[in-house]
């Protein structure tokens, strides 16, 4: 077994002994807090930034609300961290990521991808992700971060594929490589200060980093493979047999933002600053993720080939079983 993988078995078993905690960034759904035990609201915790403002647009565009959902959206730092939280019963739907997701259903956690989440662009410079050092920092170039520490919103996760991905492709011991986690909106000014010596920020976040003085070194999604699919929404398998109807409405509701979005990203920028707390100028300059709202078969076997040679996990894929169409 590996080291990534010695270290991911700890972190989860960790995870899972807290399985009753959450730890929600706030409510995004545009309007008062709801009380999830009236049987009628439909609770998702999804990674704060632009993931979490895609949901919270559709809930303003009423399109979930038309499809018979009272959907709740409360930000979380994303990853693993969702997953007891989704098992205990106290959300109803996950956002993480393909790289979390895939470790559970790997450990035999009944749990199965729904819908997807967010995408990286088809161009590195129109990605949303970016790894940042300060602006005085060594660190010029990817080869550079050999012997780093570098700051992730949430350990085991896409960030572990991408990175070391990036630096395999450059010869660098990954190995030699410590991710350090804590929630993205403290990454820019911990980045700034040097507590880690470089950071994989999503937007807003990369775009708050570059006005701070931050300095770009690397796109990591978009270098693994343009478009390729980073989020995902997961149910439990319980919940998906009982209750299919939910299911193909929160499907539905995903599909109608990420198609809305698509076909006119301005309003979407323009409804930003209250979504994300991003103010307007900010909004006007951040790099938008892509929704597809359907599952990238080529990006999920692309990324558990990845896993598999990094140690992150040992299971087989079962693709049919994993994704309900």
């Amino acid at each position: 077994m590996g080291l990534p993988h010695r270290i991911g078995a700890v972190l989860f078993a960790l995870a899972m002994l807290c399985a009753g905690c959450t730890d929600y960034g706030g409510d995004l759904s545009g309007g008062a807090a709801r009380s999830g035990g009236d049987g009628n609201t439909v609770t998702v915790s999804e990674t704060a930034g632009m993931p979490s403002a895609f949901l919270g647009y559709g809930v303003r565009r009423g399109f979930f609300a038309d499809e018979g959902i009272d959907l709740r959206v409360d930000a979380s730092t994303g990853g693993a961290t969702v997953v007891p939280a989704l098992l205990s019963e106290d959300i109803d739907i996950a956002g993480s990521n393909v790289v979390s997701a895939m470790i559970a259903m790997g450990r035999r956690m009944p749990v199965q991808m729904v819908a997807a989440g967010t995408s990286a662009a088809q161009r590195s410079e129109q990605d949303f992700s970016t790894l940042m050092v300060p602006a005085h920092s060594q660190i010029n170039r990817a080869e550079d971060l050999a012997g780093t520490r570098i700051g992730v919103n949430s350990l085991q996760n896409i960030n572990d594929v991408v990175v070391y991905s990036a630096l395999r492709d450059r010869g660098v011991n990954i190995e030699t490589v410590e991710f350090v986690e804590m929630p993205l909106p403290d990454l820019p000014a911990a980045i700034e200060r040097g507590d880690v010596d470089a950071g994989l920020l999503i937007e807003p976040f990369g775009t708050i980093g570059r006005n701070q003085g931050l300095r770009e070194v690397l796109r990591p999604y978009t270098e693994l493979r343009p478009g390729l699919q980073i989020g995902t929404y997961l149910m439990t398998s319980d919940r998906v047999a009982d209750d299919p109807e939910l299911v193909r409405a929160f499907q539905r509701g995903v599909q109608r933002t990420a198609d809305a979005i698509r076909d006119d990203p301005d309003a979407f920028r323009a409804e930003l600053p209250e979504l994300s707390s991003l103010d307007a100028e900010l909004a006007e300059q951040a790099p938008l993720p892509e929704w597809r709202g359907r599952t990238d078969r080529a990006s999920i076997e692309l990324i558990h080939r990845a896993m598999r040679e990094f140690g992150l996990t040992e299971a087989e894929l079962d693709y049919p079983e994993a994704v309900l169409r």
